[in-house]
Parts: structure tokens; C-alpha cells; sequence
């Protein structure tokens, strides 16, 4: 049985990871898989084993087994290996997350380019209201894709 300052510092673990993992399943994340990646983000050393993650968790295997997958799979998490050890250690993969960002806010612009078309076909409409609503949108992505990229060129240039 643990100590009392070793179950309070685990308490308070388990409260940021299940904290953190609300958020990543309002980005999108299912349950499991934004608990899995917040525990890894929070991790000291910044890897787990899959007992570990599964133990801290205390889900089953399936469950840990199929998150990692997928995360795996989206490319924010990989794996590193031990000489001599069997063990596989799942770590976030940072430099994939920075790309998959990047990607993301590539993907606004595309976004917005297809509303321009939306709305270049909805002249003709009398839903005015409407369209406003969506030249609002594109002039705020215009306004905001003009700072991110000269921000992620300035990101690049201090590299």
C-alpha cells in the first residue's frame, strides 16, 4: 500500500490527466485515447510502457492496446525501444505534432477558399442574412491566416 504523500501525489496525477484528457476529447479525441495522450504529455520520464499506461489508467487492455494504435497511427505517438529490453515505450512524437499542426492551419486556408466558392454561388440567394454570416466568416480567416503566416514564417526563420 502506498505511503500518504505517494497516494495524494497519484491523486493528483490521476485529477490533471483526467483534467487534460476532457480537454483533448473536446478536440476530438475519444475518451480513452485523449487520457492516454495526456498521460504521456504529463509523463517522467516523458514514456510509458503499455503495463504502466494501463495500470495508471486503470483500463483494459483492449482499450490501451486500440488508443495507442491510433495515436500511433495519427503520428502523435511513437514508440522507442531499450537495448536488452523488451518492453515497447510509447512518448509523444513532437516533431509529427508540430507538423500535424502546421497542416491544421494549412487546412483553414483550404477551408476558406471553399466558402469563398459557397458564397460566389449563393449570390443569387435571398438568405442575405446568410451569406453575411458567411463573408464574416471568410474576412475573419482572411484576418487570421494573415498573422499565422507570418508568424510560422518568423517560427521558421528563428530555427
Amino acid at each position: 500500500m502506498p505511503k500518504p504523500e505517494e497516494q495524494e501525489q497519484l491523486e493528483h496525477a490521476q485529477a490533471r490527466v483526467e483534467a487534460m484528457g476532457v480537454f483533448f476529447e473536446k478536440l476530438g479525441y475519444s475518451p480513452i485515447n485523449g487520457r492516454v495522450f495526456a498521460l504521456l504529455l504529463l509523463a517522467e520520464p516523458p514514456y510509458k510502457d503499455f503495463y504502466e499506461i494501463r495500470d495508471f489508467l486503470a483500463a483494459s487492455k483492449s482499450s490501451i492496446s486500440n488508443a495507442l494504435n491510433q495515436l500511433m497511427q495519427e503520428g502523435n505517438v511513437d514508440y522507442l525501444t531499450f537495448s536488452g529490453d523488451r518492453r515497447r515505450y510509447f512518448r509523444i512524437n513532437t516533431d509529427n505534432w508540430l507538423n500535424h499542426l502546421k497542416r491544421q492551419t494549412q487546412q483553414m486556408g483550404q477551408m476558406r477558399g471553399m466558402l469563398e466558392e459557397v458564397l460566389q454561388q449563393r449570390t443569387e440567394s435571398e438568405y442575405l442574412e446568410f451569406n453575411e454570416g458567411l463573408q464574416e466568416i471568410i474576412d475573419f480567416q482572411n484576418f487570421i491566416a494573415q498573422g499565422i503566416e507570418l508568424m510560422i514564417r518568423k517560427w521558421e526563420e528563428r530555427v
